[in-house]
């Protein structure tokens, strides 16, 4: 397991998930309010720039971070989107 750090531009969406993962199940206006503050969230980043398929896999990530290949889908393609030319 690769210890990496999250971009800057997540944390916000981190953490209503991890809300969102905590809330308990009879809560629903609870729930639903977090899935509203998520949906605002992605479309102000995806406004910003970030690339959309970035932000899915780590909306795919953050639903489940026990998830392995969620976690390695999502750092494979920030790596990508980020790597930047030496030149």
């Amino acid at each position: 397991m690769h210890f990496y750090r999250y971009p800057e531009w997540s944390s916000s969406i981190r953490n209503h998930y991890w809300h969102l993962r905590y809330a308990r199940g009879f809560d629903l206006v609870r729930i639903r309010k977090r899935y509203r503050y998520i949906a605002a969230e992605k479309k102000r980043l995806r406004n910003e720039g970030v690339n959309a398929e970035v932000l899915r896999l780590l909306c795919r990530h953050m639903v489940n971070p026990k998830n392995q290949k969620a976690e390695e889908r999502f750092w494979n393609a920030y790596f990508k989107y980020v790597q930047l030319p030496l030149f």
